[in-house]
Formats: structure tokens, sequence, C-alpha cells
């Protein structure tokens, strides 16, 4: 049972072992030796106190193993001092038996004699060998149980020796880690380094290019140092073939293999970027406004890489610009001369002012205008046009446009039209002059007057004369196909094409009322007046008006509240607001924003239909409703009389607002419907 309770013994060994060493395997050998030699002992001599000798043998072994790190001399001292001990024991034995005990007691405590790496370990192997070591006092069966306490220390001592290990080795591969890491940034460092050097170099080959674009070049110049910048650059052979219209260029610079194989016929065959097979050369076709120029070749012995590829690709693109913005200076400079020439060459009297309407340049068609020659301030040559001032004025202050008609100009009965646009160098630039531009459009504005009259009367009389029979005949077909259809679909009950062809008969009676409201617009007449509710008209409306096609185009803001009611003609009120909603769509060229809102105001309801169009000018705003008045090219200027005569057959009101780049605005008043 002692043997038993002994076997912490195999547990001490086996917290050593945690240690992954065989260094101290003689002190293991020993603390067995002792466990064996303990077994034996209390066998066979149960009267001679061998198993004291033991523990004495036991706490050296022990104390050699705590101080394993320890150097030789201070091992020596310790084991003469238990070597002393072992002798005290054998007199105490033979002379005073009864304190042998003591001798044990001491061996224990001369454990505290070794190195710490703390206080906590002093204070925790100080107690643990003091209670082990008194312990043997208190009776050996205590003392066996204390010794569990070494056992305990050493696997917590050796896990935590294993962990530090462990932290130590992570810390290596760590440090072995950023070691390769900063060993490869500073390898690819080197190369950026040596990557950018080159890159410099070809992009100040870009920048050479675009200073040619800033100072009248030759093409000739430009092609010479193309070759020789890319030859400085490193590449073996460059040539630059250029083929225009009016220029044929061929430039080459050091070696370039199989040359007589590319003629000029092979070059203009090249349409896109073409390497060889050993990628020692590329042909990069020179492309303006997608028109092939040139080509531009490149050899290298030790062969193109794809990042060359790219930078030649970019190069190629920049030779381009030069030659194109090149040839483009010379074709402007004979455009100047040609402006030059029309500038004086057309009956059009032009001036050129600054902003103390003084007259910088003139050409000879207002000479003959005003007379005289043209100089000094403009208001003192042509007094006429002294009311246009603050309008010019504005014209220098806000870039705004001028164009208007005066009735005379130096001679009586004749009709100018008078233009100011402002002369700018960029969008956000000054202005600080200001092109005057007096036409003589007598004879063209009596005759515009006159034709558009003409015209007004013609419209009127075939529509008059052919509503009725080019398009209201086709639409009595279209209902009468559709009545037919209607009944075929009864027939097979399909549902579908049963609400479809009353779609179709409907819309078609509608088309035809609507033209029938045209045809008889002197005297309107609305036999279906009933309650309508206006939501759903303005809605079907805006469906009507607007195509699919524009509607991402147009923002559409609507604000409709629903239960507002008039009494009147449904389908006159939607030719109303589908000709209201297609003038604002047009105004705005099919992009824009436009607000369509339905409200209770009083006894009316109010319906507003908002564009942010440019807007009608103060002075057109009365005549806009006056029959045959428009401003577009093709227009009959009923649209908005129609508008108009239809609201107040209505009993309602119809008021336009209106500023010019602010966009127009349509009120509608009606009487709403009784309860």
């Amino acid at each position: 049972m002692q043997a038993l309770i002994f076997s912490w013994l195999i547990y001490l060994i086996t917290a050593y072992f945690l240690e992954n060493s065989f260094k101290n395997i003689i002190y293991l050998i020993g603390a067995f030796f002792t466990l064996v030699a303990y077994i034996s002992g209390t066998a066979y001599e149960s009267s001679f106190k061998i198993f004291d000798i033991l523990f004495i043998i036991y706490f050296y072994f022990l104390f050699l193993h705590t101080t394993s790190e320890s150097n030789f001399r201070y091992k020596f001292l310790f084991s003469t001092v238990y070597f002393a001990v072992f002798i005290s024991y054998i007199v105490l034995y033979f002379y005073l038996p009864e304190y042998t005990d003591y001798a044990v007691v001491l061996s224990g405590l001369l454990l505290i004699f070794r190195s710490y790496t703390s206080k906590v370990e002093i204070g925790v192997w100080s107690g643990i060998t003091l209670i082990v070591s008194l312990s043997f006092l208190l009776g050996k069966n205590f003392f066996y149980y204390t010794n569990l306490l070494f056992i305990i220390y050493f696997i917590r001592d050796n896990v935590s020796s294993f962990y530090r290990q462990l932290e130590k080795e992570k810390k290596r591969y760590r440090d072995f880690v950023d070691r390769a890491i900063n060993s490869e940034i500073q390898k690819q460092y080197s190369e950026l380094d040596d990557e950018l050097k080159i890159t410099y170099k070809k992009l100040k080959e870009i920048f050479k290019l675009s200073n040619y674009t800033l100072s009248p070049s030759e093409i000739e110049d430009i092609a010479e140092r193309v070759v020789e910048g890319l030859h400085n650059l490193g590449y073996s052979g460059v040539i630059l073939y250029i083929n225009t219209d009016n220029y044929y260029v061929f430039k080459k610079s050091g070696f370039f293999p199989y040359m007589k194989n590319y003629l000029e016929e092979e070059f203009e065959k090249i349409n896109k970027i073409t390497i060889s097979e050993d990628e020692k050369y590329i042909f990069l076709p020179l492309k303006s406004d997608k028109e092939k120029m040139g080509i531009l070749g490149v050899y290298k012995k030790e062969g193109i890489s794809p990042k060359e590829i790219e930078y030649l690709s970019t190069y190629a693109n920049s030779v381009a610009i030069s030659i194109t913005k090149t040839i483009y200076f010379k074709e402007i400079n004979k455009l100047q001369e040609l402006l030059e020439k029309t500038f004086e060459s057309v009956d059009i009297g032009i001036a050129i002012i600054n902003k103390d309407f003084h007259i910088e340049r003139a050409n000879q068609a207002l000479k003959n205008i005003t007379g005289s020659e043209p100089t000094g301030n403009i208001f003192e040559i042509i007094p006429e046009i002294q009311p246009l001032k603050s309008e010019i004025e504005d014209v220098i202050k806000n870039k705004k446009i001028i164009d208007t008609v005066l009735s005379s100009i130096h001679r009586k009965g004749s009709i100018y039209r008078i233009k100011a646009l402002p002369l700018i160098s960029s969008d956000n630039a000054d202005v600080d002059k200001v092109v005057l531009v007096i036409e003589d459009v007598t004879e063209k504005e009596n005759l515009e007057a006159q034709l558009l009259e003409t015209e007004k009367h013609a419209v009127i009389g075939k529509m008059a004369a052919g509503l009725s029979h080019d398009i209201k005949n086709p639409l009595a077909v279209i209902s009468a196909s559709a009545f037919a259809i209607k009944k075929r679909g009864n027939r097979i009950k399909d549902s579908k094409i049963v609400e479809l062809s009353e779609k179709i008969e409907k819309n078609s009676s509608r088309a035809a009322d609507i033209i029938d409201r045209l045809l008889n617009y002197a005297k309107p007449s609305y036999y279906k007046a009933e309650e309508v509710e206006l939501r759903d008209v303005l809605l079907s409306s805006i469906d009507f008006a607007i195509p699919d096609s524009k509607k991402k185009d147009i923002k559409i803001h609507k604000r409709l509240k629903p239960g507002v009611s008039t009494y009147g003609d449904k389908n006159a009120l939607q030719q109303v607001f589908i000709n209201l909603i297609i003038n604002a769509i047009e105004a705005m060229n099919y992009k824009g924003r436009l607000d369509i809102k339905l409200t209770k105001e009083d006894n009316y309801a109010v319906i507003s239909i908002k564009d942010s169009g440019p807007g009608i000018p103060e002075e057109l705003i009365d005549e806009i409703f006056d029959p045959f008045f428009t401003t577009k090219e093709r227009g009959t200027g009923l649209g908005l009389s129609v508008v108009n005569r239809i609201v107040k057959d209505h009993n309602g009101k119809i008021e336009v607002k209106s500023k010019e780049g602010e966009g127009t605005e349509f009120i509608i008043k009606l009487p709403l419907s009784e309860d």
C-alpha cells in the first residue's frame, strides 16, 4: 500500500519529461532507484530506518534536478552539504536516534537554496519546500501526500516553460517572416525604382510630342523627332510612315529587319496592332477619328514586353494627335484667310464693339448701311439702335443674345434685323467684346408675312376640305373593323379581344369627335356634357401625350387631388390637357421637368401645367391665344386658340405665367360640379 502511495515518483518522472530533454536522465534514474530501494527496504528490513536515508537521497536528487542550470561549483558545494547531512544521519542513528527525523527535514529544507526568476517563484517554492519538509515530522503517511505538491509544481513549471518556448518559436518565426518580407519589399522597390526611371524617360518623350502641338511645326520635323526619341529610349530600330491626303512622310532610325518586305502596300494593309511571332517588332496604326493616317514600327532585339506594348500604344496615340493637330493648325490658318475674305464679302453688316461700345472693326456691308466709315461709338454712328443700349449691356454682363427687328436705320420704311452676340474665348471668361449684326430684312419680312398669312388660310381650307374625307373615312373603317372584331371576340368568348376592340372603338370615336371640334372651331358644340373626374382625365392625357420612348428623359411630378370634378365634355377637356402637355414637352425639347397639379380653390378646380423650357418672351404672352399666332416654324396657330375657346365654353378661365429661361406655367380654372 505504501508503495502505491509512493508512486508519485512516477509522476515526477512524467513531469520531467515534459521538458522534452534527456540531459538530466541521471537524476531520474536516481529517483527511480530511490523508489525501488524503498520498496525493497520496507519488504526485507522493516526494522532498519532505511527509508529515512532514501528520503535524504531523494531530496538530493530533487535538488540536482532543480539546480540543473546552475554552475558546477554551486552544485558541488551543496552536494557536499547533502553528504554531510547523510553522515550526520548515520551518526545520529547510532547515538541519538530520536533526532534522525531532523536530518531528513534539513535535507528537504536545503531545496530552498536554488536560483529563482521571480518573487512569486521564491514564495511558492519556499512554501512548498517548508510544507513538505516539516510534514515529515507529522508522520510518514502525511509526508507521502504533501510530496504531491512537488509534482503539481513541476507540472505547472514545465507547462509554463513549454508555452514560453512556444512564444519564442512564434517570435523567431515572425522575425523570419518580417526579414523575408523586408527583403522582398527591398527587391520590389529596387525594381520599381528602375521601372520609374524608364517610365520617366518615356513620359518625357510623350511630353515632347505635346509641345509640338503648341507651336507651329512641320510634319517632317515631328516625324524626325519621333524616330530619334524612340531610338534614344533603347529601341534598336524605329520607322514612321505617314500618308494623308496632303502629306507623305517616311522616316527610319536604327536597324529594322525585313524592311524590304514592308513596302507601302503592306503598310496600308495594317489596321490594328501587329506583333511578330518572336515578339521582337511591332507595328501600330496611327489613327485620327478612326481614320488611319500612318504606321509606327518599333524593333527591339531583346523582345518587346507587354508593358512596352502598352506604352507604345499610348505613344502612337500621342503621335497621331500631334500630327492631327499640326494638320489642323494648318487648316485653321487657311480657314482664317477664308473667314477674312468672307467677312468682307457678305452683304450683312457686321461690327465688333468693345465694352465701351466703340467699334473695333466693321465690314464693308456696314459701311454701306451707315453711308460712312464706321468708327467711334456705335450709338453715335447709328442713333436708331440707342434703345438697345441696355440690352447690349446685358449681353456683356449676362452673355445673353439679342435678336430683334428695327423699323428703319438711315432709310425710312426699311426693316433691319439686329443681333448682338457675346464674343467670349471660353465658357467661364468674361465678355469684353460684342458682335453686332445688322441685316436688311425688309423684303424678306414682307414676303414671309404674306406667305404666313397665305399658309394659315390654306391650312384652314385644306383642313376643312380634307379632314372629313382623309381622316374621318379611315376612322369609320377602323371603327367598323373594331366592331366586327368585337363580335368575333364575343362569339369565341375571348375577353382580351373584346377589351382591345372596345378601346379601338372608343379612341376612334374620340378622334372623330376631336376632328369635329376642329372643323367647327368657329361654332364649337358639346353634346356630351357630364360630370368629369379631372384626375382621371389628366392621367390619361399624360399617357397619351408623352411617348413611352421619351418618358425616361422627362421628369414628371404629379400632385393630383382626388375627388375634384367639373361639369362638361370629357373629350374636349382631354383635348385641352393633351395640347398643353404636348406644347410643354416640345418647348423642353423632350427633356426636362414637367409639374402637373390639380387642386381646389374656392368654387374652382385649378389645373396647373408647368414646364422647365426656355419660356415665352413677355411681349408675346398677350398674343399666344390669338388665332393663327404661332412661334413654331410649321405651326398653324390654332392649338392655343382651340384650348382657350374650350375653356371659355366650360365657363372657365386660363392664364399663363412665363419668364424667359425659367419655363412656362398654364393655369386653368374650371367651375366645380355641384355635389
